[in-house]
């Protein structure tokens, strides 16, 4: 309901969260630092106790005072992870935030994403997992060379024509235990 032209850039720094791919940090700052920069809004002191919950929401609670430089790839993803949770912004947008995580972590990183929808956020996720889309994501948007080529529940974006014409797959997205699967193999 309002302009964003018409917000200061502070307010529209409230309004969005964002979870980039690159994993990157500059300085080697306690995890708790890091994640605690996602509560621009708050006074340091109370954005360090929401960064330490954040973490220990995300498994990483036992990171919190260690530098984000000394940490692997995973870890760091969850202290970045952590820092998008903390700006508890009606926008939240993850590039890739599942790219090189265990499997565990990944279903860990989805659902938190999944939590923050159901208390009213919209997340938008890039993913090219598929199988994980369809089980996870209410709506998906498929792109093909920067143009919308599907839209829908996962039944429907990943219908078997978008898989073969997209994707260039044989195959359909099949019920497990887990959720839907993709069944599929190269044309």
């Amino acid at each position: 309901g309002q302009r964003l032209d018409q917000l200061t850039a502070a307010q529209r720094a409230g309004l969005v969260g964002y979870l980039p791919q690159d994993r990157r940090v500059a300085w080697n700052l306690p995890a708790e630092v890091v994640a605690g920069l996602g509560a621009i809004d708050l006074p340091e002191a109370q954005a360090l106790i929401l960064a330490r919950d954040r973490l220990a929401s995300v498994g990483a609670g036992d990171l919190a005072t260690r530098g984000v430089l000394d940490m692997s790839g995973g870890e760091r993803a969850r202290v970045l992870l952590a820092r998008l949770l903390c700006a508890r912004a009606p926008l939240l947008v993850a590039d890739e935030p599942i790219a090189g995580l265990d499997p565990d972590a990944q279903l860990l990183t989805l659902d938190l994403l999944r939590a923050e929808a159901a208390r009213g956020a919209a997340v938008v996720v890039t993913l090219h997992d598929l199988s994980l889309a369809a089980r996870c994501c209410d709506r998906l948007i498929v792109l093909d060379q920067g143009r919308v080529a599907a839209e829908g529940v996962p039944g429907v974006a990943l219908a078997s024509d978008v898989l073969a014409r997209v994707f260039k797959l044989d195959g359909a997205l099949v019920e497990s235990r887990a959720g839907p699967v993709l069944a599929a193999r190269r044309l």
